[in-house]
């Protein structure tokens, strides 16, 4: 008979648990071997936890030496939906609409954003039947399955923590007859499981072992991991009035916050025993099971015995599980010692477990839609594999064609490289041509320029002369480029010359004073864009207009062809004795001339 091999992993909300087992396919299970690993999270956030569930699933494989990547993970019930319902007796595709409407009206985000199934329990008559539903959204499943695939496991089933928990300790415990109360307390939250005949009902509470460590940090103001470890180390659930208190000031104390968050959970579990008994026709707990790793807080079983007055153990979900434990004397001491220590905490495990191994009695699988998907396409690998013998053989006579087409393509395609080649060559030598070309067209130009240059001064001086009225003088004619006067360096006898400073024409014995000089040096731009036209106008002392004269010679030099405007710039003030006064014109060229 084969033996399989398969492990359980409990992703709590601080700690990881893992255990090994082996089957040999007849429902038996046999554990081999097993560890923990705290996860490095905030305990008290719910910031993702995906990388920090893959490297402590790496951790703890590469610890353990786990012999096996084909396994079951179960997830926080805090973060499922978890619905007991009633519904009239059915067949499958009924029950399978009645439930998804039910999932639609109690669930607060889409249906299509969740993994979610279901499962009728033993409670089943001809009239009616009782259902159990659970939902998780997509992206929770599926990031946490990425992050058990990223650590190297191979996840075949997707159970719940409490309804683990719930397959391990039918399997460990005759529960024929009344209640017994499955109360596992965790980091974050406490599952209470209901176990009667062909019953069951989960309850979690948020009020769990990280309760108790914020009431330490709070009190005793320290960080939260150190109130963790001092709730473990030294803590434990005070008895009450009628015992005497620690002598220690501070373990009295811790002993004090720990009984009132132990009240707490107590009144949280009679209100759900209330609700089971009212709501679901349960009966009340005969038995209470302790289970998870807060619950070994010393004298936490005393304190539900005395307040519940029932009888009170801790769950051992390896009862009727085989263990194998190491040759070595010293590994099998150390091997059992440890198992002991925290056997209490392993019920989630050997469920998970449990459901590799055999049938259980409840089967929930919320297995995300991505390795539904790629199941189904495993299942059609063989026609993927015939498909893709026939497509092989296409491309392979598709092949033998365009090797031969291929083939003279390439023989015709060398005679018109040949031929490119010798077009590029033509090419060469049909550029470098129209490069020397242009050189000589660029010369051509430059030497046609300084020829209209040479004959520009005499046309545009004749011009000016012909425009200027009588009895209107210049005396100065500045060149500017953008309203700057252009000048030029020295010449060879050393002085500096300014344009326009000799007069153009006089009409009177006298010349007007030249305009202050400007500093020698380089033109400003190189071309010339307006002419600066200085000079003096004869004074009619009978006249009503004294500057008649300037306008008219104003509109003179606007119908110049050399001209786009001409503005008026400065008049003098005559006084009546004066013979002349002084005027100043600009006037732009329509294309500016270069120097």
């Amino acid at each position: 008979m084969s033996v399989q091999r398969f492990l359980g992993v409990d992703i709590g909300a601080s700690t990881l648990k893992a255990a090994e087992f082996i089957s040999t396919g007849n429902g038996n299970l046999t554990l081999v071997n097993f560890g923990l690993q705290p996860l490095d999270v905030n305990p008290t956030s719910d910031e993702d936890r995906s990388k920090a569930v893959t490297d402590g699933l790496k951790k703890l494989i590469a610890e353990r030496q786990f012999k096996t990547r084909r396994a079951a993970i179960s997830v926080s019930g805090q973060a499922v939906l978890t619905r007991f319902m009633k519904l009239p007796a059915a067949d499958e595709n009924k029950i399978r609409q009645m439930v998804r409407l039910e999932a639609a009206q109690n669930v607060p985000f889409p249906i299509e954003e969740l993994v979610w199934t279901y499962q009728v329990l033993g409670g089943k008559t001809q009239t009616e039947m009782e259902v159990i539903l659970v939902a998780i959204k997509s992206e929770i499943i599926e990031g946490m399955n990425k992050a058990c695939e990223a650590a190297g496991l191979d996840v075949e089933i997707v159970d719940i923590a409490p309804l683990a928990l719930y397959n391990a300790s039918l399997y460990n415990y005759e529960m024929n007859k009344g209640c017994t109360l499955v109360v596992d307390i965790g980091a974050r939250t406490t599952n209470l499981i209901f176990i009667q005949p062909n019953k069951v009902f989960t309850r979690s509470i948020p009020i769990a072992g990280n309760t108790i460590s914020q009431s330490v940090v709070q009190e005793f103001e320290i960080p939260f991991v150190e109130a963790d470890s001092l709730k473990i180390r030294q803590g434990f659930c005070g008895l009450g009035g009628a015992y005497e208190e620690p002598e220690l000031e501070s373990a009295a104390k811790l002993s004090k916050l720990i009984r009132n968050v132990m009240t707490r959970l107590h009144a949280e579990i009679a209100r759900s025993i209330n609700f089971y008994r009212q709501q679901q026709g349960g009966s009340a707990p005969r038995k209470l099971l302790l289970s998870g790793g807060a619950s070994i807080i010393s004298y936490t079983d005393f304190f539900f015995k005395e307040k519940m007055e029932i009888e009170v153990e801790y769950l051992n979900p390896f009862q009727n599980v085989a263990v194998e434990f190491p040759a070595d004397e010293k590994k099998k001491e150390a091997f059992r010692q440890h198992l002991e220590e925290i056997a209490h905490s392993m019920g989630e495990v050997v469920g998970l477990g449990l459901r590799l191994a055999t049938e259980c009695p409840i089967e929930i699988n919320l297995i995300p839609p991505s390795i539904q998907r790629r199941r189904q396409l495993m299942k059609k690998v063989p026609f993927f594999a015939i498909t893709l013998a026939g497509v092989l053989l296409m491309v392979w006579s598709w092949y033998l064609y365009y090797w031969k087409v291929t083939q003279l393509l390439t023989k015709h395609l060398n005679e018109v490289t040949e031929e490119v080649q010798r077009l590029t060559e033509i090419k060469v030598q049909l550029e470098k041509a129209e490069r020397e070309a242009g050189d000589i067209s660029r010369k051509s130009d430059q030497l046609q320029a300084v020829v209209r240059l040479r004959y520009f001064w005499l046309e545009f001086l004749n011009d000016l002369n012909q425009r200027v009225p009588n009895m209107v003088w210049i005396t100065q004619l500045n060149m500017q480029s953008n309203g700057k006067t252009v000048t030029f360096s020295s010449g060879p006898s050393g002085a500096a010359v300014q344009s326009g400073q000799a007069p153009i024409r006089r009409r009177s014995t006298g010349d007007p004073t030249p305009p202050p000089a400007t500093a020698a040096g380089k033109p400003e731009s190189n071309a010339i864009t307006e002419f600066e036209i200085r000079g003096l106008c004869l004074n009619n002392r009978d006249s009503d207009k004294p500057y008649q004269l300037i306008t008219e010679f104003q509109k003179q030099l606007q119908a110049s062809p050399y001209f786009s405007s001409v503005q008026i710039v400065e008049t003098g003030t005559p006084a009546p004795e004066d013979w002349t006064f002084a005027y100043v014109l600009k006037a732009t060229l329509k294309t500016p001339l270069p120097y």
